[in-house]
């Protein structure tokens, strides 16, 4: 008989291991914006490095898309009506960018309000964090990504769903729309679409978040940024989420997003 264990030990680099690059988004997600470091958001706008995970993560992260449709089932099974799959929503000339889960009506507690529909998965300890506080207080990122959305849709309420990756179990909760908050947020990406440089660091290199941030080797640790034209001190932002060159005679010549991957000769990285 096999040794089952010793197959999955021999196997086992090769179904979670390697690398997966995420490619680089040409917008800035506004999913994201919550984040408590806007120098972090900033990096990621300008593509100063690349998010690289193992296949087991990239398969975790997958999982959250592979569970909406099934929850749109579950909520239609119920009576719920349901719509708007990647209702993309835009702000800052193009440049942040938002896909909504959907909408929903029928809603127990006001069956006439159209909700926000947002959907996640956790593992079981996260799970239990959702139940035991508000989403605003346990994962303020995700409580940022309903309000801007719930703004730009003209929604007043958020169904927020999030389903357990161990047990199926489901946790939902209603979100109030927060004019101020999503205000301030939208400040915020304002800030980040006009600097020319990145933002000061917020926490010193041994905060907590640090430690594990994807961006931490060009923020901390001198590494240099990708090359590429949003590294680049001779390109900016421009109308419809394009970028410009400086060196173009024509200013209303945009950069192909494949050729801003690229860069050209004549490269010259943002000094901070």
């Amino acid at each position: 008989m096999a040794n089952l264990t010793k197959v999955y030990e021999m196997t086992k680099h090769l179904i979670d291991g390697g690398e997966v690059v995420s490619p680089l988004r040409p917008y800035l997600g506004m999913s994201g914006l919550g984040h408590s470091c806007a120098r972090y958001l900033w990096y990621s706008f300008h593509w100063y490095y690349e998010d690289k995970y193992t296949k087991r993560l990239a398969r975790l992260f997958a999982r959250g898309h592979e569970e909406e449709p099934k929850v749109w089932k579950i909520l239609r099974d119920i009576g719920y009506e349901v719509w708007g799959d990647q209702t993309e929503v835009e702000y800052g000339f193009g440049h942040v960018k938002g896909h909504v889960d959907g909408m929903v009506k029928n809603v127990i507690e006001a069956p006439k309000t159209t909700h926000l529909l947002e959907i996640k998965t956790a593992s079981d300890a996260k799970f239990k964090t959702y139940v035991k506080q508000p989403i605003k207080k346990s994962h303020p990122v995700y409580y940022a990504q309903t309000q801007l959305y719930m703004h730009f849709l003209k929604l007043t309420r958020c169904l927020w769903l999030v389903v357990n990756k161990n047990d199926d179990s489901i946790h939902i909760e209603r979100i109030r729309y927060n004019r101020d908050d999503a205000e301030q947020l939208l400040r915020k990406a304002d800030s980040i679409l006009m600097a020319s440089v990145p933002p000061r660091q917020p926490f010193p290199r041994t905060y907590y978040e640090c430690k594990w941030c994807s961006a931490k080797d060009v923020c901390w640790n001198g590494a240099e940024p990708l090359k590429n034209c949003r590294t680049c001190n001779h390109s900016g932002i421009m109308h419809e989420g394009e970028w410009g060159c400086d060196l173009v005679d024509d200013p209303e010549v945009s950069i192909p997003v494949d050729f801003q991957r690229i860069g050209c000769d004549s490269y010259e990285v943002i000094a901070e």
